[in-house]
């Protein structure tokens, strides 16, 4: 017989993102990959400053998730996004347009 007490799948579960309200930053639960934000306009802008990932954890779509959950956080409270961190706004971003309203006004870029 196959031991199959205490085993857990877990491949197909994303992994948690967490807020760090302390440190400015969307995280991974373990820490290592995550999105740091300055707020700003007396905190009605969170500014995504830098994205980060560690290269054993490239290629998982993190990066992806934690600006997911900037993004629903930033709705979430009201607030607008400034992309200055260049994987939200040129890779995150294009794909996926519904987010743009999001976008603070004063930091559109035209697409024109």
């Amino acid at each position: 017989m196959a031991a199959t007490s205490g085993a857990k799948i877990t491949a197909t579960e994303p992994p948690k993102i967490v807020w760090n309200a302390g440190k400015h930053r969307f995280e991974t639960e373990d820490h290592e990959a995550f999105i740091d934000y300055k707020l700003r306009n007396d905190g009605k802008v969170m500014d995504l400053v830098h994205t980060y990932v560690p290269s054993s954890k490239r290629g998982l779509g993190l990066a992806s998730l934690l600006c997911i959950a900037a993004f629903e956080h930033a709705s979430s409270h009201s607030l607008s996004v400034i992309p200055s961190c260049s994987y939200v706004s040129d890779t995150f971003l294009p794909r996926n347009p519904t987010l743009k309203p999001l976008v603070h006004s004063e930091d559109l870029k035209s697409s024109i």
